[in-house]
């Protein structure tokens, strides 16, 4: 043979080695139909949601100031979009939906020290999230049961708000935590002034300021009718303001203190409490996933075509090589 060979002689060659290509075929056909045929069948499901807006649960709902709250109906934008994308790619994401679901035995991930690691690349080939042109975002699921591809992916939808709500709470725990000290600082401080005050008010301090302009104009005018005996009871009272009047009026002024700050804090501790108990979904489900008993993969008769060619193919290339390098040399 020449080092270059024709079109018309690689033909040439093809029907002469036609025998050899019949036997490849069948032996491949029965071969790879065998094993494709105990490929098993997966069916796909499909769920589609829109991003909600996502701020806190206080802001939306019970804020006071109702012009500055957002409409928790409307969409999301991209970047709310992109948000919904890395909460439903996550890691924690994919543990709790591979629990609940039992995903370890029904995807044959390997029970070993690496079962994570394989459930990874088994999500990777059996899950895809993809946003769309309509700024939405497309779960698409594989599973050997028609419904079970449509309950993983309702589960990955449903899940998705519980794995932003635990993530929440690490914050909005914190901060409830900070302002429930507060608070209930708030309301002891209160309570200690409060029974202090009602101390001094049965010893007879029952206003300070009030009382002590009284005594004297009182007092002035029992001088000036020489009366000794509203005097010395005047005089009495006045010692008594003497000596508890000034820590009065200090406790009076810091109970006042602590009222005014009162209605604040307590409504820091009710959007706190709010924050961390009430939990808005971050999505819009578009399309729940239905099952959908159509196979959806493998595709036998495809990949035994693929098979049968790919097999002629590297027959060919081995029967050249024997062509080539098998004659004597001359």
């Amino acid at each position: 043979m020449t080092e270059n060979i024709s079109a018309k002689d690689l033909i040439r060659q093809i029907v002469k080695w036609k025998k050899q290509f019949m036997w490849i075929t069948l032996v491949t056909a029965l071969v790879v139909g065998v094993i494709v045929f105990l490929i098993p069948k997966q069916y796909k499901s499909v769920a589609i949601l829109f991003p909600a807006r996502q701020f806190s649960v206080s802001k939306l709902v019970i804020e006071a100031n109702a012009g500055n709250q957002e409409d928790y109906m409307m969409f999301g934008d991209a970047d709310d979009t992109e948000k919904l994308m890395q909460l439903l790619t996550c890691d924690e994401l994919k543990i709790k939906v591979a629990d609940a679901f039992d995903l370890w035995h029904r995807w044959k991930v390997k029970d070993t020290v690496f079962s994570y690691h394989y459930l990874k690349l088994k999500w990777d080939d059996m899950v895809t999230i993809k946003r769309t042109e309509f700024n939405s975002v497309r779960i698409e699921v594989y599973d050997y049961t028609a419904v079970g591809a449509a309950i993983i992916a309702n589960g990955i939808s449903d899940y998705v708000d519980s794995v932003r709500f635990s993530m929440n709470r690490e914050v909005s725990g914190r901060v409830l935590k900070i302002v429930k000290d507060e608070y209930e600082s708030t309301l002891s401080r209160m309570k200690v002034l409060e029974d202090s005050l009602d101390v001094l008010r049965q010893k007879g301090v029952l206003h300070f300021k009030e009382q002590v302009k009284a005594y004297s104009k009182s007092y002035a005018q029992a001088i000036e009718k020489n009366d000794v005996g509203a005097m010395k009871r005047l005089e009495a009272k006045l010692d008594t303001l003497k000596k508890y009047g000034s820590a009065y009026q200090n406790m009076h002024d810091d109970l006042d203190k602590y009222a005014s700050k009162y209605p604040d804090i307590k409504m820091k501790y009710d959007e706190a409490m709010v924050n961390y108990n009430t939990m808005i979904p971050i999505k819009f489900v578009v399309e729940k996933a239905k099952p959908n008993e159509f196979k959806a993969k493998p595709s036998r008769l495809v990949l035994l075509v693929i098979a049968i060619i790919a097999a002629n193919l590297m027959g060919l290339f081995f029967l050249l090589l024997k062509e080539k390098f098998g004659q004597p040399s001359k």
